[in-house]
């Protein structure tokens, strides 16, 4: 039950995210916004889990400052532009394609196949995204492009988090700070060669002068990157990866409402279905059973 109310207490943090990342970059540079928020938390899991990142081994460095840490990028480079291209809903419906990734990628990289339970509830996901895919009125945009990057990052990150914490052994403050840790590296590199042709841009006092950015910034360190990872590190120690990918599903759910909520967009009819059949999809893989194969993965780290 705690590893339920860890992973979707961070997919409500991570659809309230698009929303803020939207509004808090309307006026100050999308890359910029990311890098400082990533150097920032950075340093904040430095000064708050020093004693366990000293103790973390150096085989581990590599796949979480590299690996991890190029999905969170590449997560977060592609989201943070998809949505000023398109709808925050529209991102996570898109996102929410990691129900199919997820398992391909821990097929290639370990051979695991879903049990037949988890097979049905990822047939019921695909189905109820399928009916969000419809194009917009002027087509499929750039915005939907870029989101699809970000989903394929997405889904490498859950992968690489289940093996750093399953296979590994590392504990849940290391992995989540390995990932910000590596995302923040990327984004220094980027966010240099941005500064280097638009100086004047890439001022701090241009920053400072943006209070609704400096907000944006703030719920992203405190609540995305610190909260919102460790939750689901935590979440992904108890159960297995299908289950988790399904409960991620349910962020189109979420960001609907809250995108209507806050920004005015009503959801459709499809929307609400949508959201009914992926609560439908993620009980059916909870449902307890007699034997499943996957269920090893989840008491791996207990």
């Amino acid at each position: 039950m705690l590893g339920y109310v860890a992973v979707l207490s961070a997919v409500i943090i991570w659809g309230l995210s698009y929303i803020v990342m939207k509004s808090s970059t309307a006026e100050y540079p999308q890359l910029l916004f990311q890098f400082w928020r990533y150097a920032v938390v950075t340093f904040v899991y430095l000064a708050i889990f020093h004693r366990s990142l000293r103790a973390i081994p150096a085989r581990i460095w590599r796949l979480g400052l590299i690996h991890l840490g190029l999905s969170y990028f590449v997560l977060s480079f592609f989201s943070i532009y998809a949505v000023q291209y398109t709808t925050p809903t529209r991102v996570v419906i898109i996102n929410s394609f990691i129900i199919a990734v997820v398992p391909l990628l821990r097929w290639l990289l370990d051979r695991a196949m879903p049990t037949r339970q988890e097979g049905w509830a990822i047939v019921i996901a695909i189905a109820a995204i399928s009916l969000l895919v419809g194009p917009q009125e002027n087509g499929l945009n750039l915005g939907d492009s870029l989101a699809f990057v970000g989903m394929i990052g997405s889904a490498y990150a859950i992968v690489l988090t289940h093996q750093l914490l399953a296979k590994e052994r590392a504990k849940v403050p290391q992995v989540s700070f390995l990932g910000v840790a590596g995302c923040a590296m990327f984004f220094a590199v980027a966010a240099a060669v941005y500064a280097w042709f638009n100086r004047e841009e890439a001022a701090l006092s241009v920053l400072i002068s943006q209070p609704q950015t400096l907000a944006g910034i703030g719920y992203m360190v405190v609540f995305v990157s610190l909260a919102a990872n460790l939750l689901q590190s935590y979440g992904q120690r108890r159960l297995p990866l299908v289950t988790v990918s399904l409960l991620f599903c349910l962020e189109p759910a979420v960001t609907a409402v809250l995108d209507y909520m806050i920004l005015g967009n009503k959801p459709s009819l499809r929307v609400l279905l949508c959201g009914f059949l992926l609560i439908l999809a993620t009980a059916s893989a909870a449902i307890p059973t007699k034997y499943r194969g996957s269920a090893k993965d989840a008491t791996l780290d207990r």
